[in-house]
């Protein structure tokens, strides 16, 4: 943990989580139509960036980044074949 402040002090190890994805997918002879979700435990990293209200400051730090930043995501398309 080193000198940094209290608020800077980090745990050594990043708890343990779970990330679910899905799609739904409906073919046609030529066309394709899909429903698809990331994140759908909506897991998110608190504070990804260390002090990033001070990012020339002595304790800014943006490499502990170790899991989702974005939170779920809804998608949805179409596809056509052309042969």
């Amino acid at each position: 943990m080193g000198d940094n402040p209290v608020e800077y002090q980090l745990d050594d190890s990043s708890p343990a989580y779970m990330i679910l994805h899905a799609q739904i997918l409906r073919k046609f002879s030529k066309w394709e139509f899909y429903l698809g979700a990331e994140n759908l435990t909506n897991y998110k990293q608190q504070n990804p960036i260390l002090a990033a209200d001070d990012p020339f400051g002595d304790y800014f730090d943006s490499s502990i980044v170790w899991g989702p930043v974005v939170g779920r995501s809804i998608n949805a398309g179409v596809r056509f074949k052309v042969k």
